[in-house]
């Protein structure tokens, strides 16, 4: 009587203790997906510097990963169904790891073909890690998971925009750039374990090959959606510590700092829109996420002194947009395959697009000389970012595919 007993409440325990794994396993990796593109961007000034170039060819290092986020989407699936999802994971660390540490040899062309593989390892978990949660999270803990998941994506950029500067101002900016990939070792090995644990049989549904996609009115009007979120994100976080330290005076370790508060209150807007999800229609969440994104490019325009306040409002804004789109492209994609062909289709475009925000707001800012334009360009993309959102939401609660 005892033994089946003691049986069960040990495969309890393990099952406790793989959870927790998991979940360690998904927050690291979270770390992982947006620090190292936010790496350089408190430290601008003096990469620019070094490799002696100008403020929109710094501004492709982060376009290229932009540019394979999109192009190289569809591989992830693919990579997954050859050699299976935590092996594919694997192989996204150790690219990411290579990548940070090959982006701070010296040489701008080194740098260049590092970004590539950044973007192209990034891409490969950008894609799997919604596939993990949904094969191996329990359905009613998804939705949490998956804020869980946003956060630690909001604290990864923050942890890396706040550390930057302090460790270029004791090793140098090289060093200081490539201390990062440290994270992705430890990371590297967790999901080793993770591995290790993983059924070898089972593919989950989420890679299988789904049928050709055509995507209609509501998929183009949530990716441009998506993409007005994306490039408003990718041009302010390039930019904004060099804009406070032209436009405040601010030290780049200051500017450092005080940026980091964007990407951290990005993590309040990934916990607080699931949350308004429960009460109110995406509709609704939507237009206060859109007025959140427009107060910022507003606000650095009409009254930068408040720029803390800006800053917390534009970045709950930043954390809670994917959030608030990607839980339309749930409610309306159908089955699985089809969500999955969904959320595919609109992260290209979304990516293919957020990939011209740096060049382009850094060449704005070239061209007059100021700041003033360059955020006039991203109003533009919160405006859009209402426009485009408020007209899918509603397209499809008229066709009643939203509830």
């Amino acid at each position: 009587m005892l033994d089946p007993l003691m049986g069960a409440i040990d495969r309890g325990r393990a099952a406790r203790r793989g959870m927790g794994l998991l979940l360690a396993g998904i927050v690291l990796l979270g770390f992982q997906l947006r620090g190292p593109l936010v790496a350089l961007a408190p430290i601008a000034s003096a990469t620019e510097a070094g490799w002696h170039i100008s403020s929109a060819g710094f501004g492709l290092l982060t376009t290229v990963p932009l540019l394979c986020f999109g192009l190289a989407t569809p591989l992830a699936p693919l990579l997954a169904r050859r050699i299976g999802v935590e092996p594919a994971i694997l192989l996204c660390l150790g690219g990411i790891v290579v990548a940070t540490v090959l982006r701070s040899i010296d040489g701008y062309g080194v740098a260049v073909a590092a970004v590539v593989l950044l973007g192209l390892a990034i891409t490969i978990g950008n894609v799997l890690v919604p596939t993990v949660i949904r094969r191996d999270i329990p359905r009613r803990g998804r939705a949490a998971v998956t804020g869980v998941y946003g956060v630690s994506l909001n604290v990864g950029t923050w942890l890396t925009s706040l550390g930057t500067v302090p460790l270029a101002g004791i090793f140098g900016w090289r060093v200081a750039a490539a201390a990062w990939s440290v994270v992705g070792v430890a990371t590297a090995f967790l999901w080793i374990v993770l591995l290790r644990r993983a059924p070898s049989a089972a593919e989950p549904a989420a890679v299988q090959r789904a049928a050709r996609y055509r995507p209609d009115r509501l998929a183009i009007l949530l990716s441009l959606g998506l993409s007005c979120q994306a490039f408003s994100y990718y041009g302010v976080t390039t930019w904004l510590p060099t804009l406070l330290a032209d436009e405040r005076g601010y030290s780049a370790a200051a500017a450092g700092a005080a940026s980091s508060v964007f990407q951290l209150a990005g993590a309040v807007g990934s916990i607080a829109v699931p949350v308004l999800n429960l009460r109110l229609p995406p509709r609704t969440t939507l237009a206060v996420v859109g007025l959140l994104w427009v107060s910022l490019p507003v606000g650095l325009l009409v009254a930068p002194e408040q720029f803390l306040l800006v800053a917390v409002l534009g970045g709950i804004a930043q954390g809670g947009g994917f959030a608030a789109i990607f839980t339309i492209v749930a409610e309306v994609g159908g089955d699985l395959r089809r969500t999955t062909s969904l959320s595919a289709f609109v992260q290209t475009v979304c990516y293919l697009v957020a990939a011209l925000a740096p060049p382009v707001v850094g060449a704005v800012h070239q061209l007059t000389g100021g700041w003033a334009a360059p955020m006039v360009v991203v109003l533009a993309a919160t405006i859009g970012f209402i426009v485009f959102n408020l007209t899918a939401a509603t397209l499809a609660a008229r066709h009643g595919r939203v509830v």
